[in-house]
């Protein structure tokens, strides 16, 4: 009974694929009309990344010349910690640049956020790249 007990709470606290299913988060991006002619016409990389509550990045796809609007998807090869479930409400950022980092922005990356969290598995998502650094 014990053993029962353990097992059914490592399955409640750990987020068992059985339950919560693999990690993704999928949509479109966008580039806002004022910034379509910022757009880089080759050696751009634009980087989809999840955050949790804390802003700390818990998924990451980069796409090479992306061509708008973008279809993207997050998945368990995303994850920066493989194996990890984050369940709760995430953030949703893209960076668009020529130098091909991520994290802090340059003068001239190109950004935009989901004004909303999502959760894990959410599909049809849209983000807006609205804001030049």
């Amino acid at each position: 009974m014990a053993r029962f007990l353990h097992l059914a709470w490592a399955l409640l606290l750990g987020g068992c694929s059985l339950i919560a299913g693999p990690f993704s988060l999928s949509g479109t991006i966008t580039i806002a009309a004022p910034l379509q002619n910022k757009l880089p016409r080759n050696n751009s990389v634009l980087f989809v990344v999840a955050k949790n509550q804390g802003g700390v990045p818990v998924a990451v796809r980069r796409i090479v010349n992306p061509q708008f609007p973008v279809s993207f998807s997050l998945g368990q090869e995303d994850l920066l910690v493989p194996g990890s479930r984050p369940q709760g409400p995430l953030s949703l950022h893209v960076q668009m640049n020529t130098h091909g980092n991520v994290g802090k922005p340059i003068k001239g990356d190109l950004e935009g956020k989901l004004p909303d969290p999502v959760r894990a598995g959410e599909r049809g998502i849209h983000v807006v790249i609205d804001r030049e650094v």
